[in-house]
């Protein structure tokens, strides 16, 4: 049971009053301060407490994996009870036979079943609404991950006005105190590798330790903070059982974890799974992964996805007053400059032609005024190195150039739009916007 799970189960209570509450053995090392200043909210069963019921019904939360509620059904005798599952990861994987599955794609599955609580007019207490507010925090990366939905926004809303408490959700999610965390986090710092595969910058750790330990997760999230990939693979070799644990966070849609160690038999969702292999050899895995990636992910989008093609140009020798003219009739900020051969030889802005103004030079060739030191680059660079380029030169104009030609030009519109809807560009084609 993590956050988002517990966050499911207060919700679930309110929902259906009738119900009670079973509680796992396996408790998220992240959840386990909340749990336990908050027993009595939930009042648990434990699995052995079913063994002598006749169970009619049964709701699942934040999975759809028999695997991972095996406990609870071996502690069922004699009972056929009806099952519905509320989860938000894909529910087509659902494998618990008879099943009735609901659900929406949201960040959070707490979310979910707020929204529902939303519609009925349900009313929370302030410790209940903190409960579920910090479950959609934690699943949401505080509502800054790419899968975070209007849903997930307007619940958290409604658990606000529910009296909520942000400091209590803060301190919830604060989950690497412990010394060994602190141990392994600076482990990891020292020798996590950052790998450029099909595009995506990623990370890679390989970390043999004695025996599997409570809070790695918390540590993992923690470094994909402070380094910021596309992606981050943390690989676990425990020596004393020869077992493997893989947890992976993402933070491109793109890049689907669920479907990544799905092959694998690990779960989870797009950007957040893991993976448990017992009997293995830990750097004959971590070597035999890195291949299946190299070979799984999908290409990251580059500068040619979405360039503007046919880019407005002007010739070094027309007058500054023309280009002046000519960027007001098609409203530019920039133009790439062009010799008489038709190579790039320099890039005119608008303060370019201010000071030609200032000077009283309005006839002078833009040759005469332009930057001649242009910052260009090729079609096929990634778009996180199209950002650094702009960032490190502030620059709002990026030309391409293949076989010193131009062939594409980015712009700062471009990248903002990219930022703003990066994984549908797969399917949706060139961007356009009223300033190139």
């Amino acid at each position: 049971m993590d956050l988002d799970c517990l966050g499911s189960l207060i919700l679930v209570k309110k929902l259906f009053p009738d119900y009670v509450l079973v509680r796992s053995k396996q408790i998220h090392p992240s959840a386990y301060g909340l749990y336990n200043l908050y027993k009595e909210y939930f009042n648990f069963l434990e699995p052995k407490d079913l063994e002598k019921e006749t169970i009619e019904n049964i709701i699942i939360v934040d999975t759809s994996s028999a695997e991972r509620v095996k406990e609870f059904f071996k502690c069922i005798y004699n009972s056929k009870p009806r099952i519905t599952i509320y989860d938000h990861h894909p529910l087509e994987n659902c494998d618990i036979q008879g099943a009735e599955v609901a659900g929406e794609n949201l960040g959070a599955n707490t979310s979910y079943l707020g929204k529902l609580a939303m519609e009925r007019g349900i009313t929370l207490e302030s410790e209940e609404a903190t409960i579920a507010l910090t479950g959609i925090y934690a699943d949401t990366g505080r509502l800054i991950h790419e899968n975070v939905c209007r849903e997930d926004m307007e619940v958290s809303a409604w658990l606000l006005d529910m009296g909520a408490s942000l400091r209590l959700v803060k301190s919830f999610l604060e989950t690497v105190k412990e010394d060994n965390q602190i141990m392994i986090l600076n482990q990891l710092l020292m020798q996590v590798q950052n790998n450029l595969v099909r595009g995506h910058e990623i990370l890679f750790s390989y970390l043999e330790i004695e025996e599997n330990m409570p809070g790695l997760a918390p540590v993992v999230e923690k470094i994909m903070d402070i380094k910021n990939p596309d992606a981050y693979f943390a690989i676990f070799f425990f020596r004393k059982n020869k077992t493997v644990l893989l947890i992976a966070r993402s933070q491109k849609e793109l890049i689907d974890l669920h479907a990544l160690l799905s092959p694998y038999g690990g779960g989870g969702h797009q950007l957040a799974a893991s993976l448990l292999l017992r009997n293995q050899e830990g750097l004959r895995f971590y070597d035999s992964f890195l291949k299946y990636l190299e070979q799984s992910l999908p290409p990251a989008t580059s500068a040619r996805d979405i360039m503007t093609r046919n880019v407005f140009t002007i010739n070094e020798n027309n007058s500054i007053m023309n280009a002046s003219m000519y960027m007001e009739e098609i409203n530019h900020t920039g133009l790439p400059v062009l010799n008489n051969d038709g190579k790039l030889t320099g890039f005119l802005s608008l303060r370019d032609i201010m000071k030609a103004r200032r000077a009283s030079q309005m006839h002078a060739p833009v040759s005469a005024y332009m930057a001649k030191n242009v910052i260009s680059s090729n079609p096929d660079i990634t778009m996180r190195e199209v950002e650094r380029l702009f960032y490190k030169h502030h620059i709002g104009h990026l030309p391409l150039l293949e076989k010193n030609e131009l062939s594409g030009m980015v712009t700062r519109w471009d990248l903002l739009q990219y930022k703003k809807r990066r994984e549908s560009l797969e399917t949706e084609g060139e961007l356009e916007g009223p300033e190139k």
